[in-house]
């Protein structure tokens, strides 16, 4: 993925059927009522190379949790409004389901906000975030980020695609949607440093808001190796992270693994939540599409160590894993789709894949 496709690369380095049971409409996002006293903040943003985090709010008797903050102070202000809207009693616990920039960048409008909050983290991420984190940050801002969004413009404004092709309204929409959040990350300096979190787990921290118990949950590697979900027992809400992204699974070549995404997604469903926040995309109230995931990544799994096996290179076992099959399930005729599957998960899966099935021999 690196080589073919370096701006992307970089940029998912750093940062992809609603009930009509919210508590109002947002210009940027909906606030969906889960259960009582918990709440998902659910991006609009259409699907495209560009994203921004959910979150969760969890509003307990004396304080909340808040899960993830987002890529940018302006961002996460605009979700700590909508909050303020729902209660005024402060933010105690930030949890961060990971390390990537969409998730942690906004966690200053809490600390500013909220003196003593305290932010929650597998310690993965608390090692990440001032090293790699701080150097990714740093080249994405000063290089490919400026030019990823030019290159954005200049395509929006020519009206045709990578082929020629004239944009469909979908295309367009996307393009328009990546822009503007290409600008947001924009804001936040090439220097910047994320508040790093406060307490770190390994496998399990719980806590209590009264009679409510709130599981933050290592389950295994995916997306990264410092991936965590948030499990409310009680309420049966699972706030997975980007373990579970739609429409199209986000994957990184150097910092997903996809020889155990499926059976942490398995311990994930093993949960039986009946009602599942993705990182980015709508709430979702049955296990089918978490389940196609964990089958995609399976299946990359199985291929690639066969491929590895049979004494293939990454570039032999490129063209010798198929996954058009999923291609169609996950992206039908949507031209966006299609896109995001080739670089989000042909690519970086297959190599993160080989890298794991490499590393076990």
């Amino acid at each position: 993925m690196k080589k073919r496709f370096p701006i992307l690369a970089l940029l998912f380095a750093l940062v992809v059927a609603l009930p009509p049971v919210t508590s109002g409409r947002r210009e940027k996002f909906d606030v969906v009522k889960l259960a009582e006293g918990v709440y998902a903040v659910v991006r609009r943003d259409p699907p495209g190379f560009a994203v921004e985090s959910n979150s969760l709010f969890v509003i307990g008797d004396d304080g909340v949790i808040v899960v993830d903050s987002q890529s940018n102070l302006a961002a996460t202000r605009e979700t700590l409004a909508a909050l303020r809207k729902l209660t005024d009693k402060p933010v105690r616990y930030v949890v961060n389901t990971h390390w990537h920039d969409d998730h942690v960048v906004g966690n200053q409008v809490y600390a500013e906000a909220f003196p003593g909050v305290a932010f929650v983290a597998h310690a993965a991420t608390r090692g990440y975030l001032p090293t790699k984190g701080a150097a990714a940050r740093k080249s994405w801002h000063e290089g490919g980020l400026p030019q990823f969004v030019e290159q954005l413009r200049n395509i929006l404004k020519g009206g045709v695609n990578s082929k020629g092709e004239p944009l469909d309204d979908e295309q367009r929409a996307s393009l328009a949607s990546d822009i503007a959040l290409g600008e947001g990350y924009m804001t936040v300096p090439a220097d910047f440093r994320p508040a790093l979190p406060t307490v770190t787990l390994e496998d399990k921290l719980t806590i209590f808001q009264g009679e409510r118990e709130v599981d933050v949950l290592y389950l295994g590697r995916g997306h990264t190796s410092g991936d965590v979900v948030v499990y409310l027992p009680r309420e049966g809400v699972v706030a997975a992270g980007d373990l579970v992204v739609w429409p199209v699974p986000f994957v990184g070549s150097d910092q997903s693994h996809v020889g155990d995404w499926g059976a942490t997604l398995e311990r994930l469903l093993a949960l039986k939540a009946s009602t599942i926040v993705p990182g980015h995309g709508p709430v979702m109230h049955d296990d089918s599409y978490p389940r196609l995931v964990e089958r995609l990544m399976d299946s990359i799994k199985q291929q690639t160590e066969s491929a590895v096996a049979r004494g293939e290179t990454l570039e032999q076992a490129r063209k010798s894993v198929n996954l058009e099959d999923f291609r169609k399930l996950f992206a039908g005729d949507s031209k966006v789709r299609n896109t995001l599957f080739s670089v989000y998960v042909v690519g970086p899966a297959v190599e993160s894949a080989f890298n794991d099935a490499a590393a076990k021999r």
